[in-house]
């Protein structure tokens, strides 16, 4: 990519861009807005040093031209001049479409998918762990192999077959810890809080949301795996959400038009949350994008559409209930003793197919999308 010009509009208002794709337009107010000069921006932390409303009612670009492969603007009625380089402008474009960068998902279906580990004897080397993080945010998953196992481990460990889930977590950042602790222990309890803590088999579903925020990754370590059952079943719940969007329109629309709550309580809690089942970029380059995807059947609280709306909202429901239950959507694997898997908790549904032995032992936490998705990598 590389800027082959620049021109001003008649009235001061446009400035177009003569890229090697083809031209692009920046209103001369946002680049005003978004002026790169120091007394504009921190020179250590790139924050605006200036509020919108000191900015004159009226701002043109008096001119602009290409300079050493930059775009250079000279504004009025202030005299500011900016200097935007070319990868600056591609990556802030709003103008036509939006160049494919990291961090933008890639949704699978059963068939299509290949999970990306990363052995933990590798954790240290960079270009493994760019893989693996780039992966949790293309494909919403991947696998830590080679740590801790046996029913007595606690996953406290720093190296080798000791390492644990926090180890695992702290790869990115710290553990969110919520009412369940740092970390939970998903095996058979006398007296359990939560299905997940039964061996019974569970319809795939997000974790928490009726949390406000919803933990954004969700990770899942197996110390002791069962001889039958507790197979893991993942759903890309992006794909699932886009074959609603192409098959059922009208029942998309409701479920990412519509909020629904969610609760949970119990040990002196009672936590509540709504959003819609699906969420939909609202404006930018990727209006319409998937965004997230909640779905926790047990977690639902009774929904409170419109009374003329409930019934096609159930429609709608049950049809995107039904869909995730599609073979070619379900990806089904046992997760063996030392594995971690690590997913997107607002995308990638999991579940557990088949009543699991009383022994099986996963220990889980969670951590906050931030240390993931807002990492700068190479």
């Amino acid at each position: 990519m590389s800027l082959l010009g620049a021109s001003v509009g008649p009235a001061g208002d446009v400035v177009t861009v003569e890229m090697a794709a083809g031209p692009v337009r920046f209103h001369a107010l946002w680049l005003r807005d978004n002026a790169r000069d120091e007394a504009s921006r921190h020179g250590d932390n790139d924050q605006r040093l200036f509020d919108v409303t000191e900015l004159a009612d009226e701002v043109t670009a008096m001119s602009a031209e290409v300079v050493n492969g930059c775009l250079v603007v000279a504004f009025g009625p202030d005299g500011v001049t900016s200097v935007y380089d070319e990868v600056w402008l591609e990556a802030n474009r709003y103008d036509g479409s939006v160049t494919a960068s990291f961090g933008r998902p890639v949704s699978w279906g059963a068939a299509g998918l290949s999970v990306q580990r990363l052995p933990w004897t590798d954790r240290q080397d960079l270009e493994a762990w760019e893989a693996i993080t780039m992966a949790l945010v293309r494909d919403g998953l991947a696998i830590v192999d080679g740590l801790a196992v046996g029913d007595d481990a606690a996953g406290t460990g720093a190296t080798g077959t000791g390492a644990g889930i926090v180890d695992v977590a702290n790869l990115w950042g710290p553990v969110r810890e919520t009412n369940y602790g740092e970390i939970f222990h998903v095996r058979a309890e006398a007296n359990p809080t939560n299905l997940a803590f039964t061996p019974r088999a569970l319809n795939v579903h997000t974790d928490n949301p009726y949390r406000r925020p919803v933990p954004g990754y969700q990770l899942l370590h197996c110390l002791v795996a069962s001889d039958v059952g507790g197979v893991t079943v993942l759903v890309d719940g992006f794909r699932a959400a886009e074959l609603l969007r192409g098959e059922e329109p009208g029942a998309f629309e409701l479920l990412s038009t519509r909020s629904v709550p969610f609760r949970w309580s119990g040990d002196g809690f009672d936590l509540q949350n709504r959003g819609p089942l699906i969420e939909v970029e609202e404006g930018g380059p990727e209006a319409g994008a998937i965004r997230a995807v909640r779905y926790n059947n047990r977690s639902a609280a009774p929904f409170d559409q419109p009374f003329d709306e409930m019934t096609a909202f159930y429609e709608a429901f049950r049809t995107f209930a039904q869909l995730l239950h599609r073979e070619d959507l379900e990806y089904r694997f046992t997760l063996a003793p030392g594995e971690c898997l690590v997913f997107d908790n607002e995308r990638v549904l999991h579940g557990r197919h088949g009543e699991a032995d009383p022994e099986r032992y996963l220990q889980g936490c969670y951590l906050d999308r931030d240390w993931i998705h807002g990492r700068q990598l190479t």
